[in-house]
């Protein structure tokens, strides 16, 4: 594997801005099978300061069929940035892996740097054996006991970090995840876990701030988890709470907040290579820093408690029928139905998979904040009238001059017997043509349809069309954007 991550590794060059010198840093902390819904009854002042000076928000993962919620795809995913169906590991056995074709984190930044040295230290053997690459500067490598090794790793971390300095850092800690297993989120050895795990977080970044040019470098520290777990204990499938994880982010650049927009894992790695300065080219995560320009997104303060979904809970935000400005929906010939999936709907990950699990909801991994969402299937759990027919319209674009244009969105889609899915566009006044239309399922892809502008053509509007089924699937999109290509190029709207 090794020689494929360096033959990669060999094209990437660092972004432009700031090519990371010594005072740059990122140290990021994995605690395995850290369940976010129970940090607020433990005693944790290391990562309540995170918390209370930096970033913090939950993130939601994928769950089977796409990938298992188990520790070889979380961790491969959150070390990469790249989600499963790229680098292939669905399963603690990492058996037909992809990895050489994604290096981890610290390998983008060993090669891409000048100079830059590298640290891990692991006690689950499995991270070294297949995610890591060859060229980190220092690992150290445990295995087994974790109650104990944990402790190993955060004393080596507390030495080895402190006086080297690397640029960038990863110190994973596995008993969390050991006593999940051992008496579950609600039993009496979960909470102590924890605690202990925050002292040892605690005592590192101590460490590094005792450093005495500490004052005058520039520090990121990220915390997250590539699980959940069951209060009974264990992980892998599609619940609430095997399905959590989370992303804290403290040091320099990152303001006190928590986000609007929920994050999503591989925003971890693209974090820390933006910080560093160096280029993300292929990741599948975007930076917490940077700021949602995607439509949908605004949506998020106006959204709504459920009205006829029994199993989300009552306070959950998750969906409205508002659109943004200048979108419209048309809902022609519609009735009745569940109320919160009468059409097109925006929605959020949390809410929507609540709606039903096991339907493949939860692969819908590319889109994040607010997405919408046509669910034939949701709405007619309730007595309706008519077939749901539902078209999603985004405002005029303006393409005079220009010979084509591009149409970008994320898209998951999921057919069963008689409902169409299209994409149109109208040009002017013109009769509407479909630019795609679906046959099969789509999982989580991001689509780019370039269209040719009839000449004279002065703006032009998209449309997404579901129709003709009822109780069938769903289409979810998010990210919506269009490139005019011409004299008058420009950017409509877009993420």
């Amino acid at each position: 594997m090794a020689a494929l991550v360096f033959a990669l590794l060999a094209t990437l060059t660092p972004a432009t801005g700031h090519t990371q010198t010594g005072s740059r840093h990122v140290v990021l902390f994995g605690i395995d099978g850290l369940s976010w819904d129970s940090l607020p009854s433990a005693d944790t002042p290391t990562l309540d300061r995170l918390t209370a000076t930096g970033y913090s928000a939950q993130s939601w993962l994928y769950a089977p069929p796409f990938a298992p919620t188990v520790s070889g795809p979380g961790w491969s995913t959150i070390l990469t940035g790249v989600w499963p169906d790229k680098h292939r590991v669905l399963g603690n056995d990492f058996a037909g892996h992809d990895l050489g074709r994604y290096p981890d984190v610290l390998s983008r930044v060993a090669a891409a740097v000048p100079g830059a040295t590298t640290y891990a230290a692991v006690d689950w053997q499995h991270i070294d054996d297949f995610i890591l690459g060859d060229a980190i500067d220092r690992k150290l490598v445990l295995r087994d006991d974790y109650q104990v090794n944990d402790q190993k790793v955060a004393d080596d971390a507390a030495a080895w970090i402190p006086a080297h300095g690397p640029a960038m850092s990863f110190v994973y800690l596995g008993n969390v995840d050991e006593a999940g297993h051992t008496c579950g989120t609600a039993g009496s050895c979960y909470r102590p876990a924890i605690e202990a795990v925050d002292r040892q977080i605690g005592q590192i970044i101590s460490a590094i701030q005792r450093r005495p040019d500490f004052d005058a470098e520039e520090w990121l520290f990220l915390v997250t988890t590539d699980h959940g777990h069951t209060p009974a204990g264990g992980h892998g499938g599609n619940s609430h709470a095997e399905r959590q994880s989370f992303i804290i982010a403290a040091g320099a650049g990152i303001a006190p907040v928590q986000p609007r927009i929920e994050p999503r894992i591989v925003d971890v790695a693209a974090t820390a290579l933006n910080f560093l300065g160096v280029a993300r080219a292929g990741l599948d995560g975007v930076p917490i820093t940077e700021p949602s320009a995607d439509p949908f997104d605004t949506l998020a303060p106006g959204l709504r408690t459920r009205v006829d979904e029994p199993d989300i809970a009552a306070a959950l935000h998750g969906w409205t029928h508002a659109t943004p400005a200048g979108w419209s929906i048309d809902n022609t010939g519609m009735r009745g139905g569940v109320t919160e999936w009468r059409g097109w709907s925006f929605t959020t990950d949390e809410f929507w998979t609540a709606a039903q699990r096991g339907q493949s909801r939860e692969s819908n991994v590319r889109a994040r904040g607010v997405f919408a969402v046509a669910d034939s299937d949701e709405w007619a759990d309730k007595i309706f009238r008519g077939r749901f027919n539902s078209r999603l319209v985004a405002p005029p674009v303006p393409v005079s001059g220009n010979a084509t244009a591009t149409i970008s969105f994320v898209s998951h889609y999921r057919k069963h017997r008689a409902e169409t899915a299209t994409v149109t566009v109208t040009f002017d006044d013109r009769p509407a043509q479909p630019v795609l239309t679906y046959t099969g399922d789509v999982t989580a892809e991001l689509e780019q349809l370039e269209v040719s502008v009839p000449a004279g053509a002065c703006t032009m509007r998209v449309a997404w069309e579901l129709t003709g089924g009822n109780n069938d699937w769903y289409w979810a999109v998010d990210a919506p954007s269009i490139v005019a290509s011409g004299p008058g190029a420009e950017i409509a709207w877009s993420r």
